[in-house]
């Protein structure tokens, strides 16, 4: 037995155990994260990856043959293997109900009202329901745009995490648009409220479809901003999103942010772990969302490049910009003017407000032309509006994630700080700009 053979011992996310040789992996039972701490590190990703790259191609593909779905979870482990390991589960779950209604000539619909009396279980469902919403993300993320323009398309995914157990069946999953192992930089989008792989809202298409163009146009303007320097975008519904934001505002509980936090920082370790040549990693928090990516920076050791909050309610754990303790770059905020939701949900919260010069990030321009003539539809649009394509704050946050946040002055992206207290719109300088269009784009469309 070669050196690099030898079992090793770690702690991997959400507390499973492994134990791991050049034949074998060893796991303790794990599916649903429970605890607010760490459970592990950016040193255990990097020992993952060594000893995966210490095996051969037929010890790796026998691993990836007999434990499939650990592999694909695995931090540490390269981006496409973990993505063949990964849709390999998927398409498992997705067979095991559909050739049963084949094979019995019923529709999907009548197993799942009743699992047992076709010999699978209410898991067995779960799975299924889970899995064709993530099938119909990969295929909702690679759709090709227009002819002939950039960057090329169909855009290609990988599946960096499958779950469809976790948070009590809502299911986690990563799907990125482009190959985070090789782009020179990676963007990650954490989503806001009432999100899951399950359902977005009311609807039961799940987040990756829902609300698609998220990643998809800040993988479309970033690639614009820079092409010569390819930009991956992670879309990362990695974590138990509260079913109301507001709710979950009221409440006061940031227990389902911060241990998404954990989960945030450990799944981008193993990114870090597992890239080739120079990175530049920027982490993308939206509404809830940015709560999760400040706790994740404050609380959990983000190794991040660049921050950007888009309509941050709170940033809990983090107090100012320095708790966010990025790698040689910088905290940006995009927050609307007339954003309800975060203002009115920031006022009820109280602490520091991520737009005040005082906490000591850098504010980019993030408004919505007021195409609504009613003040509270306008205020809707505004907290829905920040990847909007041609927006503001989407043009601003693909200069971030391309690498290119240098440009932010020269394009016109920086805002003022808010600087008088109690907030109101006609304190904030941006609130006082008549010249807000939604026609702000990258390059050539």
């Amino acid at each position: 037995m070669r050196d690099s053979d030898a079992r090793f011992r770690l702690k991997i996310g959400g507390g499973v155990a492994l134990a791991a040789s050049a034949a074998f992996l060893v796991w303790a039972d794990d599916e649903e994260p429970d605890k607010p701490a760490r459970s592990g590190t950016a040193a255990d990703a990097v020992r993952v990856n060594e000893w995966w790259n210490s095996l051969t191609l037929d010890e790796q593909r026998r691993l990836l043959a007999e434990d499939f779905e650990r592999i694909g979870n695995l931090n540490g482990i390269p981006v496409e293997v973990r993505d063949a390991a990964n849709r390999r589960a998927m398409e498992a779950d997705i067979r095991r109900v559909e050739d049963i209604a084949k094979s019995k000539d019923v529709p999907v619909e009548m197993i799942d009202k009743d699992p047992k009396k076709f010999g699978l279980t209410v898991e067995d469902v779960s799975r299924y329901r889970n899995a064709v919403n993530v099938r119909a993300g990969l295929d909702n993320y690679s759709r090709a745009g227009d002819a002939g323009k950039y960057p090329p398309t169909p855009y290609p995914t990988y599946l960096y995490v499958y779950q469809p157990l976790a948070f009590g069946g809502d299911g986690r999953a990563a799907i990125s648009i482009g190959n985070p192992d090789t782009a020179r930089n990676t963007a990650v989008v954490v989503p806001g409220a009432s999100q899951s792989v399950r359902a977005s809202d009311a609807s039961g298409e799940g987040w990756f479809v829902a609300q698609g163009d998220q990643a998809r146009n800040l993988y479309v303007e970033s690639n614009r901003a820079d092409p010569n320097s390819p930009t991956a975008v992670v879309a990362w519904m990695g974590y138990d999103s509260p079913a109301d934001g507001l709710s979950a505002v009221v409440r006061g509980d940031p227990t389902a942010e911060r241990i998404g936090g954990n989960l945030l920082a450990e799944d981008v370790d193993g990114l870090w772990a597992t890239h080739q040549g120079p990175s530049h990693l920027t982490v993308v928090g939206y509404s809830a969302g940015a709560i999760v990516a400040a706790d994740a920076a404050a609380g959990s050791q983000l190794h991040a490049n660049d921050v950007v909050l888009l309509g941050p309610v709170s940033t809990d754990e983090a107090r100012s910009a320095a708790d966010f303790r990025v790698d040689g770059g910088h905290v940006y905020i995009g927050k609307a003017s007339n954003d309800l939701n975060a203002h009115a949900g920031q006022a009820w919260l109280g602490g520091p407000d991520p737009i005040d010069r005082d906490y000591g990030a850098t504010r980019i321009k993030a408004e919505a032309p007021e195409s609504y003539s009613s003040p509270i539809d306008y205020s809707m649009q505004a907290h829905l509006h920040y990847f909007t394509a041609g927006s503001e704050s989407l043009y601003a946050t693909a200069l971030v994630a391309s690498g290119n946040a240098d440009r932010l002055g020269q394009d016109g992206m920086l805002a003022e700080p808010k600087e008088e207290i109690p907030y109101w719109p006609d304190n904030d300088p941006e609130g006082a700009r008549t010249d807000i269009q939604d026609d702000h784009y990258h390059g050539p469309r």
